[in-house]
This record gives C-alpha cells, structure tokens and sequence, in this order.
C-alpha cells in the first residue's frame, strides 16, 4: 500500500533532477554564449580601433583638430598675456601717480616746516631785541636813579642845590637793582617759554604731516584693492569666454569625427572606433612663460 507514494516521491526526485540540470546546461549555454560575444565584440573593437588609427582620413582629421587646439590655444595664451600686461601697467600707473603725489607732498612739508621754522627763529629774534631794549631801559632807568640818590648828603651850592632823597627813592633803587640781577633769568624764561610753544607747534605740524602722508599711503592701496578686485573679476570672465569657446570647439570636434566615421563605415562597410579626445594642454603658464610664447606666435 506504501508502494505508490515511494515510487511517486522516486520520479518528483528525478523530475526535479533532470530540471535542474536543464537549468544549469541552459545557464552555461547562455554564459558560453555571452562570453563568445564577449569576444567578439572584444575583437570587432579591437579591429574597429585599427581601423582607425590606420585610417588617413580619421588622422587626417585628427591633425586638423590638434593644429585647430594649438592656434586657440596660442591666441588664449596671446590674449591672458596682454591682459597681465594692461594689469601689469595699471598698477605701475596707480604706483607712480602716487610716487608723485608722495614727493609732491613731502615737498610741501619741507617748504612748510622750513617757513615755520623762519618764523620762529624771527619770533625769537625779535623776543631777544625787545628784552634787550627793555634791558637798556632798566640800565638807563638805574643810572638816573643812581645818580638822582647819589647826591645824598652832599652839601648845597648855588648850582647844586641839596637834593631831598627820601626812603622811598632808597627802595626804590633797591628794586631797581633786584630787577637788573633778576633780569636775564626773567628773559632767559620767556625765551624758554616761547621755544616750549614753538617745539610744540613744530611738533603738530610733523604729526599732521605724517597724518597726511599715512591718508595718502591708504588711498593708495585702497585703489589698488579696487584694481586687484576689478582685475580678479576680469580675468574670471575671460577664462568663462575661453572655456565655453573651447567646449563648444569639443563638440563641434565630436560631430565632425561622428560624421567622418559614419561616412567611412558606410564607404568601407565596417565599423570604424570612436577617436580619442583631443588632450589640451596646461593653460596657465606663468606670467614669463607666457610672455614669451605670445612675442613668438
């Protein structure tokens, strides 16, 4: 009674079997396929990318791309190299303008301190004559009370007659004689007081000066900031202009070779491999380097 189950579950097993080595025969089948395809096309590629370095009219072609690069290229560099050289020139411009201006300047210091400096050395000149004369005026002053006092306790005569010289002409010639021996200190102050002023107005005038100066020297690199900043937006437009010319050159170059190709594939009947971009070369050489490549194109 068991029988038919047992045999039943013998041909589910073998059933199973026989499908899945049909399986497995139809997936090498499939990756045999798959590889020889492979192949195949490994070797059609191969063929085709012969053909095209073989082909005279694809390097025909190929030459004609990379002479139309180096000419671009050359003009690119040509134009940056002119650029430099107009920024170049800016700055030197912004730089001598303001040299001059500087020395112009400083000039002007020299005239004004050197007038300055008259004034005073004329201020003092005159400080020391007037205290002079009121020197002599106190000598001459002391002669005349000297001599008025010194009659005193002289004897009258018909021409002379006796003086009366009181207390008050004794202190005052006493006075006088204290100014006479404090005088040149009293002068010799005024005089000190006056060159206290004069350092003092000396010393304004060089910090206004130097205050001047320091103005000018901040204008002048806040005009060259203006000029970095405007060259720095320049120069990012004109790598925009030449990279968007040199993309547009890519895919007039791809088209073309497209166009090449699908003519010799369907002249020759075979397939032809897509060339190799154009490389290009490094476009920033410095400032000399650049320089010398655009005197020489």
């Amino acid at each position: 009674m068991g029988c038919p189950n047992y045999c039943n579950g013998e041909e589910e097993l073998e059933r199973r079997r026989l499908e899945e080595e049909a399986r497995i025969a139809e997936e090498e089948a499939e990756k045999a396929a798959r590889e020889e395809a492979e192949r195949l096309e490994a070797a059609e590629k191969i063929e085709a990318e012969k053909r095209t370095q073989e082909s005279q009219e694809l390097n025909d072609l190929r030459a004609r791309q990379i002479n139309e690069r180096d000419r671009f290229s050359a003009f690119q560099r040509k134009m940056k190299w002119i650029m430099w050289t107009r920024h170049g020139q800016s700055k030197l411009d912004v730089l001598e303008r303001y040299g001059e201006l500087q020395n112009k300047m400083k000039e002007r210091h020299i005239r004004t301190a050197t007038h300055l400096e008259d004034r005073q050395v004329a201020a003092e000149m005159e400080l020391r004559a007037s205290l002079k004369q009121a020197e002599k005026s106190v000598q001459i002053r002391l002669r005349h009370m000297e001599a008025y006092c010194d009659g005193l306790g002289r004897s009258a005569s018909g021409e002379n007659p006796a003086r009366v010289v009181t207390e008050r002409d004794l202190r005052e010639l006493g006075q006088q004689y204290n100014i006479r021996d404090d005088l040149e200190r009293l002068h010799q102050s005024k005089i000190n007081v006056m060159r206290d002023k004069q350092a003092k107005q000396m010393e304004q005038l060089l910090t206004r000066q130097d205050d001047e100066l320091d103005k000018l020297a901040d204008k002048q690199s806040l005009e060259l900031e203006a000029l970095e900043e405007t060259f720095g937006t320049e120069e990012d437009g004109f790598l925009k202009v030449f990279d968007e010319r040199r993309e547009k050159l890519r895919r007039r170059w791809t088209i073309t070779e497209e166009v090449e190709r699908k003519k010799l594939e369907i002249e020759k009947k075979v397939k032809f491999a897509p060339m190799s971009p154009v490389p290009w070369p490094n476009l920033e050489p410095k400032h000399d380097e650049g320089l010398l490549e655009a005197v020489s194109e």
